[in-house]
């Protein structure tokens, strides 16, 4: 599926317009404690640091990724969204891929995420591109849930001097 996936697979930025969609994406994809709230998920996208990708395959909307690139030189990934019936096709990795490529382009060096320590599909999928876990997060859920936090170099330093 996921060959097929990505000759038809599109990521774009995201547009006002698609706001209401997103929103309902996300309560789909988290429980009712962890979804954002429509504030929660505007504060984000209204960031001046924000890059949001929305994913489309056959003219809807199956993802999307919310990060920030920090003036320090790091990104963060705020959510990142696959519709329930999509996942394990490819479209997560697309859109992460794409979100490390911005945060390169916007000068950072390292990604950080944080991801429920009950969450095994999505720390098994951070740990498959290379994220470790980094440090514990305690009570950083609802319902007293560790979170951990996990971290990536993306970039090396490079030395321009001979």
């Amino acid at each position: 599926m996921e060959s097929h996936l990505s000759s038809t697979l599109q990521l774009r930025e995201y547009s006002p317009e698609d706001f209401g969609r997103l929103w309902e994406l996300d309560q789909r994809c988290f429980s009712a404690q962890i979804a954002y709230s429509r504030r929660e998920l505007a504060y984000y996208l209204r960031s001046k640091t924000a890059i949001c990708l929305v994913a489309w395959h056959t003219q809807q909307i199956v993802g999307f990724v919310v990060g920030h690139a920090d003036p320090r030189g790091f990104g963060h990934v705020i959510t990142l969204d696959v519709e329930p019936s999509e996942r394990r096709s490819g479209i997560g990795s697309s859109m992460m891929q794409a979100l490390e490529e911005r945060f390169e382009q916007a000068s950072c060096k390292s990604v950080l995420l944080e991801v429920a320590v009950n969450n095994r599909e999505g720390l098994n999928f951070y740990k498959k591109h290379g994220y470790s876990v980094l440090k514990i997060l305690p009570r950083y859920y609802p319902g007293d849930v560790d979170g951990l936090l996990m971290g990536k170099r993306i970039r090396k330093d490079v030395q321009t001097r001979c």
